[in-house]
Order: C-alpha cells, then structure tokens, then sequence
C-alpha cells in the first residue's frame, strides 16, 4: 500500500493511464475542485497525481452520476403519470419502447405550449364551452321560429291541419341543419387533428 502511495504521475502520464486526452483530464480537474492531487501545477511546479487515488476518486463521482440518473429518470417518469392524469386517455400521446421519457415530456411541453398560444391568440375554444353556446343557439332559434310559425298561422287564418304539417316540416328542416353544422365541426375537428399529428 504504502508502495502504491509512493507512486505519482505527471498530467500525461496520468491522461494515457487514464486513456484520455490531456484536455480531457484538465476538464475533469476543473470540473471537480476536489480531484486528487499531490501538487498542482503552479509556479513552474508540474502536476503530481497518486493514480490509485485518482482512480478511485473518478469511481465514486461515476456512482454519484449513476444515482443522479436514476434519480432523474424517477423524477421524469412521476411527472409522466401526472401528466397521464391530466388528460383523457384519447388524448395522450402513444407510448412506444422507441420514445423516451423525456421524449414524452417534451411532445407534453410542446402540445402545452400550442394550446397556451392558441388560448393567447383566441383559436382554442373549451369544448363544453362551444356545446353550451351551441345548444342555446338552436334551442332559441327553435323557440322563435315556431313562435313565428304560430302567429303566421293566426295572421293568415290556416286551419289546424296546414299548421300541424307546417311545424313537422319545420322540424325536419330545423334537425338536418342541426346535423349539417354538426358534420361541419367534426369535419373540422377531424382536420385540426391530422394536422396536429404532422406538427407534432
């Protein structure tokens, strides 16, 4: 032991032993102000190094390094299933063993980003939102227009008959266009989505 301690090398002979280059080495020594050595190259003094004791000491920064990984990736993969939680099954993106994840944090913080700018700009309407506004719309319309249909009946003195026939048709017209502007939005909806498949 004591024989392994007398033992010292100057920087490129320690770089060859450790099979790296000499920049390489003053990396890790500035890197790491703790990185042993028995004199540091100052005032004409040439660097000195105990190899066991280098050896060792890149060791165990390479299991800290380890462990930081690990602890990365456990990190990563919690803030992945909370995420998972966020959003609907249909909406998260498909997992695969070829796509890391940190790949799938960055497709979440990517999609985040897209919908924060399309709420920015007024292009990112809330679903349930645009149902309610929907529905109130043509119940109105609805309401009016039989009303209307109603006072025309009085006005023009139709007998009941023409006005039965009139509503059953008014109500088949009144349920294609609901039908109509319903294709309309998934048609839509169905687009915006094939593109946010070649954007992603």
């Amino acid at each position: 032991m004591e024989a392994h301690d007398a033992v010292t090398l100057n920087k490129a002979q320690m770089a060859k032993r450790l099979k790296v280059s000499l920049p390489t080495l003053t990396n890790w020594i500035d890197r790491w102000p703790d990185f042993p050595a028995d004199h540091r190259g100052t005032n004409g003094k040439s660097w000195r190094f105990n190899p066991h004791a280098v050896f060792d000491f890149l060791a165990a920064r390479r299991e800290e390094e380890e462990k930081a990984t690990i602890g990365r990736d456990e990190k990563l993969m919690e803030l992945q299933l909370q995420f998972d939680d966020l959003f609907a099954e249909e909406e998260q993106p498909a997992r695969s063993s070829f796509v890391s994840t940190k790949e799938q944090i960055d497709i979440w913080r990517l999609r985040d980003l897209k919908r924060k700018e399309a709420e920015r700009c007024s292009k990112l309407v809330i679903a349930d939102q645009m149902q309610d506004m929907m529905a109130t719309a043509f119940a109105t319309l609805a309401r009016d227009t039989a009303a209307f249909l109603r006072q025309l009946a009085r006005d023009q003195s139709w007998p009941d008959a023409v006005l039965r026939q009139a509503e059953s048709r008014l109500k088949d017209v009144q349920a294609k266009s609901v039908d109509t502007v319903l294709a309309m939005l998934k048609q839509d909806a169905d687009t915006e989505h094939e593109r946010q498949l070649h954007l992603t």
